[in-house]
């Protein structure tokens, strides 16, 4: 079929392209809530838990959704991903730093890691990362 593509192949790069628009979408959520989340002072320790057990499972949610996404578009595009492997594990260690200064109840710490690591992590997704899968299946 020369000069056209198949109609599966056009389903398999809409449904990415789909999951990648979602997926901006999702870390575009996440950020809102970063921005609107209020200085941990003066919350109550159940109320800031809360945000952070919140906070935690959409990160994990959105690590989970582009990984499987970046597993996909590598297979369909035979491409590696290298940018996303090192952001994801950036995240990770984020979460786990998170983690540990909830634990220790260190509530700056937790601030700070949110408010410019967490942040700017998954800023990057969102204007570097995503567009850069959403032009490797236009291409």
């Amino acid at each position: 079929m020369s000069g056209t593509t198949s109609p599966i192949l056009e389903n398999k790069v809409s449904f990415f392209l789909e999951t990648a628009g979602l997926a901006q979408e999702f870390v575009s959520d996440i950020l809102i809530s970063i921005q609107t989340m209020n200085q941990f002072e003066g919350h109550s320790e159940y109320h800031r838990n809360n945000d952070i057990m919140k906070l935690t499972r959409q990160v994990s949610q959105f690590v989970e959704l582009t990984t499987l996404l970046s597993k996909a578009v590598m297979q369909f595009k035979k491409k590696t991903m290298n940018d996303f492997k090192s952001s994801h594990i950036h995240l990770l260690f984020v979460m786990k730093a998170m983690n540990q200064a909830q634990l220790k109840g260190d509530s700056v710490a937790l601030e700070e890691l949110i408010k410019y690591e967490l942040k700017d992590n998954l800023t990057q997704w969102k204007i570097d990362l995503i567009p850069q899968t959403k032009r490797l299946l236009n291409s």
